[in-house]
């Protein structure tokens, strides 16, 4: 891995914090996450507003690719268990929908609500690494260890670092019409046609790139 690929690497897992740990590099997981929740009690609740990522909306596409897994590897028992924990969970996502879907504005297909599983932070392509930029993302390091997002963001931004997040959404609607299709197709050892039910879920799954100082609002928030 040559250097630009070092620090890209880095600073995208290192960004990962707080409201995108689902996207997380392990090696820094433990130690970000322990100390972000010493400092949450003491930051300013903007720190952590950048975006929202959904643990709910995250285990419902985890079940729905496992309940897949299981059909292609001819376990129903274990299709069946996969399939009925996503539709608990996209049950669970749906109430809270309002703490998590976007405003997109121009929504991406249909009438749905977007709401966003993973996400990251990644370094523009165009960056040429010197030690200047090194020494920023040193500094957004510290802020990032401490849970302060936003202070992060700016020490990158004055050491004239790009940076952009990218997010995967899921139209819960959708997904939720498709799931309970799914359990009830496995149900009647229809699998093939379950599986297609599924695909359909993961399909619909679109991932919108923003700038960070345009990162859609929560649709609750508006």
């Amino acid at each position: 891995m040559n250097k630009k690929s070092i620090m890209a690497a880095a600073v995208a897992a290192a960004l990962a914090t707080g409201m995108v740990t689902s996207a997380m590099s392990p090696v820094f997981a433990a130690d970000t996450q322990a100390k972000a929740a010493e400092a949450k009690g003491e930051q300013n609740a903007s720190d952590q507003d950048l975006i929202k990522v959904s643990e709910d909306a995250l285990t419902t596409m985890r079940n729905v690719h496992g309940a897949r897994l299981a059909i292609f590897n001819g376990s129903p028992d274990k299709a069946q268990t996969y399939v009925d924990a996503a539709a608990s969970r996209v049950a669970a996502t749906m109430k809270d929908v309002d703490k998590y879907a976007l405003d997109l504005k121009k929504p991406v297909k249909g009438d749905d609500e977007y709401v966003p599983f993973n996400a990251s932070l990644a370094v523009a392509e165009t960056m040429v690494p010197n030690e200047e930029k090194m020494k920023s993302i040193a500094k957004a390091n510290e802020h990032l260890h401490k849970g302060e997002t936003k202070k992060a963001i700016e020490v990158l931004k004055l050491g004239e670092i790009d940076v952009a997040l990218t997010a995967d959404l899921v139209p819960l609607k959708l997904a939720k019409a498709h799931i309970d299709d799914a359990t009830k197709l496995i149900g009647e050892g229809k699998y093939y046609e379950a599986n297609l039910a599924l695909k359909a879920v993961e399909d619909a799954v679109v991932i919108e790139r923003f700038a960070i100082d345009a990162v859609p609002q929560v649709k609750g928030k508006t």
